[in-house]
């Protein structure tokens, strides 16, 4: 096969069982990547590369799943590859898996601050060193050596390999006819659903007409998943227990960072999570206590770090409050790579800086965590209550946003002194329920966000609200808020 101006392939992409290295680079640098990696293969260091076929709506299938199965990730670093999105996704998707990085530096590049916050914690080889070559290929044989002991360890130890994502699955069994017979009561039920009004008199003008009128006390059956929604089991009419009040005591309930913000303290507790069309729940726990930042990343902060800002700026900003507060704005248009490349970032930077508590990691919350802190021990519909007339006090959603972003922590907070919760942008977390169901870390290509968005309906913004999206995607009313927790232990 011939790419890119009649550049050969080296050779085929590794495809067998063992380790391997994972190459990134930009395909600009593609005939003196090419030449490197023939001096690589001789030494017998097994390579994985994309064979020349240009990344598109393959990469989160095929690219990612090898970046999970590799070894180490080698990425060659030159300007065209900083600035390509490929290789940032594929560097930032090999931090999110926690892989071993090898940069080598084919000439002088400035690197953005943020990548290069990422990467120094790794070995860095440039072409000027002397022997650079065979410093590589030691390297990558060092690792994959390892990583061969580690799979051959497994397999003495591990013979049987179950199926992790059995014991939720065998669940659809029961619940195919139920869906069945629900999907056919409701087409009957939606031909005669009556809306909900608001009075007259009521000083809220603008609300969602979409809900329907039942008993509060009824059980909710959520509306089936469309574009942009989770194709995982959702985790609907969850209930929290209060978090034993000894915690407070034990533990300061705020903490200011000097470099990413206030933090609240949210004590640990658990969650019951009811499967839909199951009548079934379970209970997950949230086992220790952990920080979470008060406010959602801002454009000013997530720019300081990673030296460019990937917001969507809404050409129509008229608000002088608005125009007057532009970096106070919540980031937005980052994807989930960007997220996780961003804690990982400011992780490294308050290490250097010594403002880092001790075994301690920024990163993103997981599902459990988000939506246990957002409902702070309530049961509701919304941390307030079960009145969505009330939710212009508390979030930036269709209804008041005026279709724009607004700066963060002008609204109400919930209980436990977290800001738009509800509203202003999405936000991305780093496992779902799936995985919190299963008591397991792996993942395929989605990834959820939750809370409210400045284009929400008022129904789409309660406690229990998600959705999913590729790692990659990046949308306008997407961002993220950090947590600052306990480096778990293995």
């Amino acid at each position: 096969m011939i790419v890119n101006n009649e550049i050969p392939e080296p050779f085929e992409s590794y495809s067998g069982e063992g380790p391997y290295v994972f190459v990134s680079y930009a395909h600009d640098d593609q005939a003196q990547v090419y030449a490197y990696m023939r001096e690589f293969k001789k030494v017998g260091v097994n390579i994985w590369y994309d064979e020349g076929i240009p990344a598109a709506s393959e990469w989160v299938e095929e690219i990612a799943h090898a970046i999970k199965k590799s070894s180490l990730l080698v990425v060659f670093v030159s300007p065209r590859s900083v600035n390509s999105k490929y290789v940032k996704s594929e560097v930032g998707f090999a931090l999110s898996e926690d892989k071993y990085i090898l940069s080598i530096y084919l000439e002088d590049t400035d690197v953005p601050p943020g990548l290069a916050l990422c990467l120094q914690q790794f070995q860095s080889i440039n072409l000027s060193d002397k022997d650079w070559i065979k410093t590589a290929c030691s390297t990558m044989l060092e690792k994959l050596n390892f990583s061969f002991a580690e799979i051959k360890e497994e397999v003495e130890e591990e013979p049987n390999i179950l199926d992790p994502g059995i014991e939720l699955w065998k669940l659809w069994e029961n619940v195919w006819n139920t869906q069945l017979d629900r999907g056919t009561n409701r087409f009957k039920q939606d031909s005669v659903r009556t809306t909900a009004k608001i009075p007259n008199d009521s000083p809220v003008r603008r609300v969602n007409y979409d809900k329907p009128l039942t008993p509060s006390h009824s059980r909710k059956i959520p509306k089936s998943p469309g574009r942009g929604k989770t194709r995982h089991p959702l985790a609907l009419g969850v209930s929290v227990d209060k978090p034993k009040p000894v915690q407070d005591q034990e533990q300061e309930k705020y903490y200011e960072d000097p470099g990413v913000g206030t933090f609240s303290w949210i004590p640990g507790g658990q969650l019951s999570i009811v499967v839909p069309y199951v009548d079934e729940t379970r209970v997950v726990k949230v086992g220790e206590g952990f920080w979470l930042s008060q406010l959602t990343v801002t454009q000013d902060f997530y720019t300081r770090i990673m030296g460019s800002n990937p917001s969507y700026c809404d050409p129509d900003y008229h608000d002088p409050e608005i125009l007057n507060n532009m970096g106070e704005l919540p980031v937005n248009n980052v994807s989930w790579l960007d997220a996780v490349s961003f804690c990982k970032a400011i992780t490294i930077m308050g290490k250097n800086q010594g403002t880092l508590l001790a075994d301690h990691e920024y990163r993103l919350p997981t599902e459990v965590e988000w939506e246990y802190a957002c409902r702070a021990g309530t049961t509701t519909d919304y941390y307030f209550g079960d009145n969505s007339n009330e939710l212009h006090m508390h979030a930036w959603y269709k209804a008041n946003s005026g279709k724009t972003l607004h700066p963060v922590g002008l609204k109400k907070p919930n209980p436990w002194k977290l800001y738009d919760m509800y509203g202003n942008v999405r936000e991305w977390v780093s496992t779902s329920f799936q995985n919190a169901l299963l008591n397991d870390s792996e993942q395929d290509e989605f990834r959820i966000s939750r809370g409210g968005g400045y284009m929400k309906s008022a129904i789409e913004c309660q406690s229990s609200s998600r959705s999913t999206n590729s790692l990659t995607v990046r949308y306008r009313n997407l961002g993220f808020r950090v947590v600052l927790a306990r480096v778990p232990t293995v």
